[in-house]
């Protein structure tokens, strides 16, 4: 019986470390930067190796986003707007996301201090200043989109804070938004240009905010909504550990301010523990939600759909009732 029970919970160990890792794997498909490699040594001055070694952690990052912005434009268009390029550069440190030291050394006897460093950039913010500084030709009609989901989980740390809290469904939609083709721009890269003050009106429903973050970024539509994870057990024919997702969004036009489109659905999910049954069936939810999302913004991008369009006030009927979380 001893060993019986062991196998069991072993097994159960087993199964929630497969599935954590393989939404670890998921999540970790998401992350598109492209780090840069740079070097830059300094001469050290009055035997000053800290101060070396700060002038030449400067020096590479703004090496990393000159290569950033000749990889984007081409070599010809970089030199063709040099003027417009130095003032970018000017001010690096707005569009490095982060670095870490590949090599570090100093040496005392010629003082010269050495590092090479993997530099990782905000390419959203480096288009979206291309595109205000008219430099990137076509940046500006970049279809974009940008997903802001309020979530409620089971397994939700009220510690973590709140740029680095994103949601699962959020994730899931953003990897499937990125594999249909379509950009995303991803929350952390909005908390260098956008208050959280207004995120969190945006999430909650405003409209007139979401637009406005929509606005900010350059992102032509902007899917706000929420998501709710509740304990299914004891419902139906639902065993093990159930639990219950229930999402609702909308979806926002930066430019006319208005909802273009609207939807709520659910899923559920059981395995053996809460943890797994919430991951799977916020996979379900997200992949239902999906498949009216990604049609309903490609036909709003669609010039004929626009010209079909009786009026910009009139809220599109939604497609199911909102649904009511704590009846689920």
């Amino acid at each position: 019986m001893y060993e019986k029970n062991f196998f069991k919970f072993f097994f159960g160990i087993v199964l929630i470390l497969v599935i954590l890792g393989q939404v670890v794997i998921s999540f970790a498909q998401f992350d598109f930067d492209v780090p840069y490699e740079v070097s830059a040594e300094v001469l050290v001055v009055e035997n000053n190796f800290v101060k070396a070694r700060k002038k030449a952690v400067k020096i590479a990052l703004r090496l990393a986003l000159e290569k950033g912005l000749r990889e984007m434009l081409g070599n010809d268009e970089f030199k063709k707007n040099r003027q417009e390029m130095q003032k970018i550069l000017k001010t690096y440190n707005k569009y490095v996301k982060s670095y870490r030291f590949l090599e570090s050394y100093d040496d005392s006897e010629e003082l010269i201090s050495h590092i090479k460093l993997e530099v990782n950039l905000f390419q959203e913010a480096i288009s979206k200043t291309l595109s205000q500084r008219d430099v990137a030709v076509g940046l500006e009609n970049l279809k974009q989109v940008v997903i802001l989901i309020n979530e409620s989980s089971l397994r939700f740390d009220e510690k973590v804070k709140f740029w680095e809290a994103v949601p699962a469904i959020e994730t899931l939609l953003t990897r499937s938004f990125i594999e249909s083709g379509i950009p995303v721009i991803r929350r952390n890269s909005l908390r260098y240009e956008i208050s959280k003050k207004m995120v969190v009106a945006a999430i909650g429903g405003d409209i007139s905010a979401a637009a406005s973050v929509g606005t900010k970024v350059g992102a032509d539509i902007v899917i706000i909504g929420n998501a709710t994870s509740v304990s299914a057990q004891g419902r139906g024919e639902i065993k093990g550990q159930g639990v219950r997702v229930g999402i609702n969004v909308k979806v926002i036009s930066s430019s006319q301010s208005e909802v273009v489109a609207a939807k709520s659905d659910f899923a559920t999910a059981s395995e053996n523990e809460f943890f797994a049954s919430e991951i799977k069936a916020s996979q379900r939810a997200g992949e239902k939600m999906t498949k009216f999302l990604i049609p309903a913004i490609q036909r709003h991008w669609t010039p004929d759909s626009k010209k079909k369009k009786t009026s910009r006030s009139k809220v599109p009927k939604i497609e199911n009732p909102p649904l009511l979380f704590g009846d689920l």
